[in-house]
């Protein structure tokens, strides 16, 4: 009896020894580095955010901006504005001027029957005795050039006075005079219909490209401004700026609004019909202005939009430093405009979402984004034409964020998943997209780049480097050029600070590659003697970019039997090859693309690269021809092992004569 027990064991052992051995490798998975294959010192930044410091709660001591005191008179019979505009031009560029540009864009908007226009009267000094100065009009590139009595030096500063009449055009652009009487739907939008001093800078000396029909055109500067407004009495006036006091002789009232702090433009929206709400949040006065027909939709719901947004932005970014912000009604071809202070949200919004062209979100997704824009292309400016994709992919982003906070979904408002639509774009269009491009190099592609691509590369950074570090950079960004102009350099500078590394792996290749990765397995080589997998993917694209993309990817590997045998994320850098030990043989290896892995696909509907072609290598050992084994035969197996061992000892003894139990 005991020989037999000896045996029993002993054929047990034999039997299942191999078995753990083989299962154990699989928890054996070896360790990569976030950024194994690549790493920087950190970036030093020589700016600091001092001056965010004290503009944040009104402070501009030392510093200088420009004056600017506009007075308009809005005539309703004719569709004009009567216009008085003193500026004190302050010279913060390191070149002297002998002429400065003005914008003079309502001639370059939409117009049915009455085309918009700035006819300059007269540009004079403001000391005595005042003189004439020359100026020149240049119709075509609606511009005005000052002539100027002296060269102005970098510091200094001239003063002059502007007298001009605009015409409002009679479309449904950024000014306009829409809607009628009879049905309480007249507004008169002026916007942009005075003339705005251009920009000067580094790269294109003086910005003086006109009122383009792709992506916004606007590029100013920061001023300080006083703004006086007469209209008819019976209007109800929503402008930048807080109303400091107001004088009626009767027939029309003089509004004197004052944004207090520099902004880089002003507007305003008059009609006898806005119906207005108003709420303080954390010291700001927020409003609403809206016609009758729309209250069912715009009241309180606005107001809490607008007010939410402004809690949110505040407590995420930094602080947004003005008394009064206001969400205004207005017609317009587009969904909603941002200026300083104000911003508009279109009667067409209103009249697709009732017709059911527009999902209901969409009215508080053009709240919310317009809202946004003042932290992104306000308190934050860009050229919107040269980096246009800057503050709309920040914004984007920005209303994206709101939906995540306040609905946990940042894809709440997208009605096409940003995903989806930038995966399959090239397929679908067999173009190209660079993000980081002028628009004038890609006047077909604005929206798809500055609304959808660019937020959604942003939204990869997030998931690349987590959402602490990501809000703490945009919030850095943010405070290093308040009340500034900024680039996309500027952005990856205040990642690298915060990040503590050289962030060109990432913003090179995503924001000027024209194509996404394309994925192939080039090789699959699994190797019986080692149990190593080595894989190797290929980047079919990467000869048509110019960077190579670095991402994570989930990288899965199957058996048929045993189900998942390994599954690690990977940095895929372009074209890489990696090797990882699996203790049984593979029949499946894939790439996983969730998680806002971005790669060219034919549909929205693939999520995944795969592949079956594994090449086998090297000689089996003992230990790895178990692997060949489903699990759910090896207890089978080890009985059959205790069986056959019983048998052959049974056999020997009888043989032997010493058969015993």
């Amino acid at each position: 009896m005991r020989g037999i027990l000896r045996v029993l064991v002993f054929a047990l052992l034999v039997t299942v020894s191999f078995v753990p051995m083989v299962r154990d490798a699989d928890l054996a998975k070896p360790h990569v580095a976030a950024n194994e294959s690549r790493g920087s010192p950190p970036v030093d930044i020589s700016k600091t955010i001092a001056d965010y410091d004290e503009f944040s709660v009104g402070n501009f001591a030392g510093t200088e901006f420009s004056n600017l005191n506009l007075s308009l008179k809005l005539n309703e019979v004719s569709s004009t504005v009567e216009g008085n505009l003193t500026v004190d031009f302050y010279n913060d560029d390191p070149v002297p001027f002998s002429q400065i540009p003005f914008h003079l864009y309502p001639s370059g908007m939409l117009y049915e029957s009455r085309q918009g226009n700035i006819t300059v009267l007269n540009v004079t000094t403001t000391s005595e005795p005042i003189q004439e100065m020359p100026y020149s009009v240049l119709w075509e590139q609606q511009l005005m050039w000052v002539n100027l009595t002296d060269s102005l030096l970098p510091g200094e500063r001239t003063e002059f006075h502007i007298e001009f009449i605009t015409t409002l055009p009679d479309g449904l652009d950024r000014a306009n005079v829409h809607g009628e009487n009879g049905n309480q739907s007249r507004i008169y939008t002026v916007s942009s219909s005075y003339p705005i001093p251009c920009v000067y800078d580094r790269f294109d000396g003086w910005n003086t490209d006109p009122y383009v029909g792709f992506g916004d055109p606007f590029y100013i500067d920061m001023a300080f401004y006083e703004f006086y407004l007469n209209a008819p009495n019976d209007m109800i006036v929503a402008a930048t700026g807080e109303l400091i006091e107001s004088d009626s002789d009767g027939e029309s009232t003089t509004y004197h609004f004052d944004p207090i702090l520099p902004v880089r433009e002003v507007t305003f929206a008059a009609s006898r019909y806005y119906q207005m709400e108003s709420a303080n949040v954390n010291g700001v006065n927020v409003s609403s202005f809206y016609l009758p027909d729309s209250q069912p939709e715009w009241e309180d719901d606005v107001l809490e939009w607008a007010s939410l947004t402004l809690t949110l932005l505040n407590e995420t970014y930094g602080v947004y430093p003005y008394s009064t912000l206001n969400v205004v009604e207005q017609h317009g071809f587009y969904g909603g405009m941002e200026y300083p202070c104000q911003v508009y949200m279109t009667r067409g919004v209103l009249e697709r979402v009732r017709a059911e062209t527009l999902f209901p979100e969409y009215l508080e997704l053009v709240v919310v984004h317009e809202v946004a824009h003042q932290w992104w292309s306000q308190l934050v400016g860009d050229d919107c034409i040269d980096w246009g994709f800057l503050d709309e992919g920040l914004t984007c982003w920005s209303h994206n964020y709101y939906g995540e906070v306040y609905y946990s979904d940042w894809e709440y408002f997208q009605y096409y998943r940003y995903l989806d639509t930038v995966r399959t774009h090239h397929e679908e269009f067999e173009i190209g997209s660079v993000i980081n491009q002028s628009n004038y190099e890609r006047p077909d592609l604005v929206g798809y780049i500055d609304y959808t691509k660019a937020p959604l590369i942003l939204e990869k950074l997030r998931v690349e480097i987590g959402h602490e570090k990501f809000v703490e950079s945009l919030s850095h960004f943010f405070r290093q050029n308040y009340f500034e102009i900024a680039t996309l350099p500027n952005l990856q500078e205040a990642f690298e600070f915060v990040c503590g590394e050289d962030m060109d792996w990432f913003f090179l290749p995503w924001f000027d590659n024209p194509f996404l990765p394309d994925y192939s397995f080039v090789g699959v080589v699994y190797n019986l003697t080692d149990g190593t997998l080595t894989i190797s993917v290929e980047d079919l694209n990467e000869g048509s970019n110019p960077y190579s993309y670095s991402q994570q990817v989930l990288v899965r590997v199957d058996n048929n039997f045993d189900g998942v045998l390994l599954e690690e994320t990977v940095w895929i850098n372009g074209t890489t090859t990696f090797t990882r030990l699996v203790s049984t043989r593979p029949s499946e290896v894939c790439l996983d693309y969730e998680d806002y892995v971005l790669v060219d696909l034919i549909s929205y509907d693939v999520d995944s690269l795969s592949t079956q072609n594994i090449q086998i290598v090297g000689t089996p050992s003992l230990t790895n021809l178990w692997g060949f084994l489903p699990i759910e035969i090896l207890p089978a197996i080890a009985v059959t092992g205790i069986v056959l061992v019983l048998v052959f000892y049974v056999f020997i003894n009888r043989r032997s004569g010493n058969a015993t139990w």
